[in-house]
């Protein structure tokens, strides 16, 4: 990824109302906002009436209470919004939605066939997360949306920004958890997350897994770990769900003694980590250890520790 500057507007001054995400210097922009706030957006925002792409947003309370994510496009995109939300009992029930993000672009030179084509490409991008179902009933052919090179590489700028909008307006749906798969000729792990990265290891009956910190700071359990069977009562209800998700994508394999992890898999937390791998309730700043025996929450005093002690020297010079 590269650096970007991004600027949101707040219609009414709420981090949680109306907002308008821009990528500095690009005429690619997101609109988010409730469902309830639908009529609002098309008096305030006259173009989302052109042809776009739009994501709607919810969760699956009754089942896994796992988050889901509807991509469609349309020659008018506020149009097809209002006989989405006026249809809730028919055919078309989108009884799970409850956020919006609209995505246009403000020079009027998106098509039918570009926004097909950016549609197309989320809707891929969003199966290699498997925190996120897509209750779209007809996945994209290979060639839907099909254009002349010269606008699929316009395209596909359009799809990278609004992977990039989508998740400053705090949604990971486009983010893919999933790492390469082990070259079965490395050792698994072996594409390091970090330059200098340290390995943590988690270890006990039925389970032995590995886990570096990315980049961005989460927490990555590499390729190649096993996991626990079995699950206790303790077992947080999203965790279960989860490690579900993980089995139906492929992430997780069961042969029956141990779950093994098929790639890398990216957490929010220590804790989320450790509780998937040992199929209870974790304390995963704890029970994440080096090699040495210093734990996570060690680890992680002696880097503010170290980053403090730096910063006078820093100051002087």
């Amino acid at each position: 990824m590269k650096p970007r500057s991004i600027n949101i507007f707040l219609l009414d001054g709420d981090p949680n109302g109306i907002r308008v995400a821009q990528i500095s210097m690009s005429t690619i922009q997101a609109i988010a906002f409730r469902r309830n706030q639908l009529r609002r957006v098309r008096e305030a925002f006259p173009e989302i009436e052109r042809p776009g792409v739009y994501i709607l947003i919810g969760s699956d309370e009754q089942e896994s209470g796992g988050h889901i994510g509807y991509i469609g496009e349309s020659e008018g995109v506020g149009a097809r919004l209002t006989h989405h939300n006026s249809n809730e009992n028919g055919r078309d029930s989108k009884s799970f939605w409850t956020d919006t993000v609209v995505l246009i672009s403000k020079d009027e030179n998106l098509t039918k066939s570009h926004a097909r084509y950016v549609e197309a490409c989320l809707i891929r991008s969003i199966s290699h997360n498997p925190r996120w179902s897509i209750p779209n009933s007809k996945r994209p052919s290979e060639d839907a949306g099909k254009l002349p090179l010269q606008d699929r590489a316009a395209m596909d700028e359009f799809v990278d920004q609004t992977k990039t909008l989508v998740g400053a307006l705090g949604w990971d749906l486009f983010r893919e958890m999933r790492g390469r798969p082990v070259d079965a000729a490395e050792p698994p792990g072996e594409n390091t997350l970090v330059p200098d990265g340290h390995r943590f290891f988690f270890r006990g009956e039925g389970f032995a897994a590995e886990m570096m910190l990315s980049p961005s700071g989460d927490f990555v359990v590499l390729a190649g770990s096993k996991a626990r069977v079995r699950t206790t009562t303790t077992i947080p209800r999203g965790t279960s769900a989860l490690r579900t998700s993980l089995l139906d994508a492929g992430v997780l394999r069961d042969d029956g003694q141990f779950l093994h992890f098929t790639s890398d898999y990216s957490f929010t937390s220590a804790s989320a980590a450790a509780a998937t791998v040992t199929g209870a309730s974790a304390n995963g700043r704890i029970l994440w250890k080096l090699e040495d025996g210093r734990t996570y929450a060690d680890w992680e005093s002696s880097q503010e520790n170290n980053a403090s002690e730096a910063s006078p020297g820093q100051q002087e010079a």
